[in-house]
């Protein structure tokens, strides 16, 4: 017998409703979140934090203040990837009823248009990777770009994005350019950001690279006001000359009330093992419909929604314009995990974007301004909210960051450091801590310094 596979979805508390993913229409539903012992929101309407944090199966014994890496996985999304898993090891061709049957909903509809619903666009403009990482290289791997423009990034990014940069430059003979945003990250403001950035952009620049929040300073960029320069920029300029700005969001999304596709930037690059407390190997690219004509494909992509390429393999003719769903690698993925997508955004819609925003932005402001008194301890996060997010860097006198990990770890306390040229020590606090979790990592600090 043949499973419906909307009737699953909902049996799984994973099913989305029918409506439109964007504008003033309601979110993709998914049946309510089952996971804790207690309902999430008390009589009045607030949130129960005690009752998020029992969604996460994170061991007692440690004081997590590093979910920024890679999140615990909540018991409604857990839950949806082992059904899903145990659908598909029970009966693999399952996969092939729901792909192939008429009137089936494809199973990556329901995940682009909870993504899309998140991200504040349509699902058509939704491409799906495995990570952030993969994401940028298909940006700038597919880039049109000729040898005698370049790449305009800042001082301040990640590996991936600097070398998923190098790695287009050295293949298309086009430059690489740098420009630093700010001198002392803790005194870095969202005017000296945009204005440096204004003007390190040339009439050569193809594209400029940013990255909404630094991992290794904890700066919060003003996206929006950045776009806002590029679009400047690209004014009387041809489309093959337009400078397209690719962001790396992945330490933005998931903690800030905002639609990422209204900010103006051209594409947007994340994954959802992070702050979106999502399943990992899943991640997304979005990109403005008119900005992906600019990227050719770099796999060849399985993706339901952009059959024109196995009908220009077939037929041996060109692609069309490239859309969203040429872009998406090809390949078997782990597909229970993808299927969990709409789970995760349950969680985001039943607590709230704005609700997880501000939990983020409280418990992490009360660790910086506890850190702010501690002897010894330099803060290098602004404290203001315009340039910061859920990531707080700092350095102790004397020891180096990896030691100030080091000594938190023998206290049970999960912290991190930057794996970087300069290197900070840094504290993270999600929708699983308690400020609880803050006072402990100032008292040991207090104690280290």
């Amino acid at each position: 017998m043949t499973i419906n596979r909307r009737e699953l979805l909902l049996s799984l508390g994973a099913g989305i409703a029918t409506a439109a993913a964007c504008g003033t229409n309601p979110p993709p539903q998914a049946d309510k979140t089952p996971a804790s012992s207690k309902p999430l929101k008390n009589a009045a309407g607030e949130i129960d934090w005690t009752a998020v944090r029992e969604l996460f199966p994170l061991s007692a014994e440690w004081t997590h203040l590093a979910s920024f890496l890679l999140a615990s996985t909540p018991k409604p999304v857990a839950d949806a990837i082992a059904q899903f898993r145990q659908r598909l090891d029970v009966d693999p061709g399952w996969l092939e009823d729901i792909v192939a049957l008429e009137g089936e909903r494809k199973p990556y509809t329901d995940i682009k248009r909870a993504m899309a619903y998140y991200l504040g666009d349509t699902p058509q403009n939704i491409c799906m990777t495995s990570n952030t990482t993969t994401a940028l290289a298909m940006a700038y791997q597919g880039l049109r770009i000729r040898a005698d423009q370049h790449v305009l990034t800042t001082e301040h990014d990640h590996y991936s994005h600097h070398e998923s940069i190098r790695y287009a430059a050295m293949r298309s003979g086009a430059g690489v350019k740098y420009v630093s945003l700010y001198d002392d990250p803790s005194k870095a403001s969202a005017g000296e950001i945009v204005s440096r950035l204004a003007a390190a952009i040339g009439p050569k620049t193809r594209a400029v690279g940013v990255t909404w929040v630094h991992s290794g300073t904890g700066v919060k960029t003003p996206i929006a006001q950045m776009a806002e320069a590029v679009s400047r920029a690209n004014s009387g300029r041809a489309a093959a000359d337009r400078c397209l700005l690719i962001v790396d969001g992945v330490h933005g999304f998931g903690n800030q009330d905002v639609d990422a596709a209204r900010t103006g930037v051209d594409f947007f690059a994340a994954s959802n093992h992070k702050w979106m407390l999502g399943p990992r190997g899943t991640g997304v690219l979005w990109g403005k419909a008119d900005a992906w004509p600019e990227l050719r494909p770099t796999i060849p992509s399985f993706d339901l929604d952009g059959l024109q390429t196995w009908d220009a393999w077939m037929e041996r003719k060109d692609l069309p314009a490239t859309q969203a769903s040429f872009v998406s690698p090809g390949g078997f993925v782990a597909f229970e995990n993808f299927m969990a997508l709409p789970a995760m955004m349950g969680i985001h819609r039943d607590i709230g974007r704005n609700r997880i925003a501000d939990r983020v932005h409280e418990l992490n402001t009360a660790f910086r301004e506890g850190a702010t008194g501690v002897k010894n301890l330099t803060l290098h996060t602004p404290r203001d909210r315009d340039v910061s997010a859920g990531i707080s860097a700092f350095e102790i006198a004397g020891l180096k960051a990896e030691e100030v990990t080091a000594r938190l770890r023998a206290k049970k306390i999960r912290t991190s450091h930057a794996p970087y040229k300069v290197s900070y020590a840094r504290v993270s606090a999600g929708i699983m801590n308690s400020q609880a979790d803050i006072d402990t990592v100032l008292r040991e600090l207090r104690a280290i310094a």
